[in-house]
């Protein structure tokens, strides 16, 4: 079930499942019992206190801004415009095509500050002070209709997909969803999801408002929920799977398996003669490969510079084969540490167990392998030991 869940979230198959059917829904509401409709209109907002909560709770301040800017935007779109002309309610509407992505795409290319803190509060106040203004300038029907006019800019005369939206709307979201998209990260990646939601949701028609709403919170919940993920199982420095993802693969391990333990060579002297910045980059090369050992192995970071690697259904033997391939390639590649001429060489130990009859638990085939990397390093470095 991890494993699937793990394979879903890493593909970005989350925010697609979500849109898709939030769009199966928007084109075939009677797929909806008439019991439940109220669900559909209301499910943005319950989504987006959930997030926000959740995302309080792991102290994820741009979720929280993200859930929070979502439901006061669908909240003046499903208000009823208690208070404001239809010019200020058509102005209303288009604002909220411009301040989406912008927003997004400003908290996408900006680092993690939490919730309760000067910056996080400052993030509230700006968001505040948006909102406050948008509310003011639409309750002046002038200046709602003029605005109106100057935000609901078309380049050309278009019908279709292209005379949905205003143009310049249609530009920025677009630029948004890319530029957020490359950052490849799972809350960038949901933030990006709900600009695709709400936009298509638009441009389809606006009485279907509520499922690119509900689409768009529900995707900033997975994104929260993968971000939380990779905060338990995901080693931040080196991206590989840390302990505790270790601790769940070794539980599903069958009756065939082989166990690596490797670490670098002389790690603690490296890092004392080139400092901790250089033995970070050490640890990240070697994890990069590490992420490729082949053989079916499964790398974890297991702490400091101990790194595990899992061959289910293998030998010792077999195992053995894309290790030393591993460890050939690590000790070819030099690095440069900054301010220094000369390259020097990385290599790493490694010792290997496979699960027998007397040693059926895991984590005592991992105790055993551990035993044979300290042979490898008696015998030498930079070697392997079976």
């Amino acid at each position: 079930m991890r494993r699937a869940y793990s394979i879903i979230v890493s593909a970005g198959m989350a925010p697609v499942l979500i849109m898709g059917a939030c769009l199966a829904l928007a084109i075939s509401p009677g797929l909806v019992p008439g019991e439940l409709s109220g669900l559909v209109r209301y499910g943005p907002f319950l989504l987006a206190m959930l997030g926000g909560a959740i995302a309080w709770w792991f102290n994820r301040g741009r979720a929280v801004f993200v859930m929070l800017l979502l439901l006061i935007c669908y909240w003046l779109l499903v208000g009823n415009g208690a208070g404001f002309s239809p010019d200020g309610l058509a102005f209303l509407r288009i604002a909220t095509l411009y301040l989406i992505p912008i927003n997004l795409l400003i908290l996408g290319f900006t680092a993690e500050r939490g919730v309760l803190n000067p910056r996080g509060i400052a993030r509230m106040l700006v968001l505040g002070l948006q909102i406050f203004v948008m509310l003011m300038l639409a309750g002046q029907p002038d200046v709602g209709s003029a605005l109106h006019r100057v935000l609901d800019t078309r380049f050309f005369v278009s019908s279709g997909i292209l005379g949905a939206m205003p143009h310049p709307a249609m530009i920025i979201s677009v630029i948004a969803v890319v530029l957020l998209l490359i950052r490849h990260k799972p809350l960038e990646t949901s933030f990006a999801a709900a600009i695709i939601a709400i936009d298509v949701a638009t441009v389809i028609g606006t009485g279907i408002i509520q499922y690119g709403y509900l689409a768009a919170t529900g995707v900033v919940l997975a994104g929260l929920a993968q971000e939380a993920w990779r905060m338990a199982f995901v080693d931040d420095l080196t991206g590989l799977p840390g302990r505790r993802a270790l601790g769940h693969a070794m539980a599903e391990l069958g009756n065939q398996y082989a166990i690596a333990m490797l670490d670098v060579d002389h790690f603690k002297k490296f890092n004392d003669t080139y400092g901790h910045d250089v033995g970070d980059i050490v640890l990240k090369k070697v994890a990069r490969e590490l992420a490729r050992v082949g053989g079916g192995g499964k790398a974890f970071r297991y702490g400091g510079e101990e790194f595990a690697v899992l061959f289910a259904g293998r030998s010792s033997e077999r195992a053995a084969e894309p290790l030393d391939a591993l460890r050939k390639r690590i000790a070819e590649n030099k690095i440069t540490p900054p301010e220094k001429s000369k390259s020097v060489s990385v290599t790493i130990s490694v010792g290997v167990c496979e699960r027998d009859e007397d040693t059926t638990d895991p984590w005592a085939v991992l105790k055993r392998a551990d035993q044979k990397l300290y042979e490898a390093k008696q015998s030498g470095r930079n070697r392997i030991a079976i």
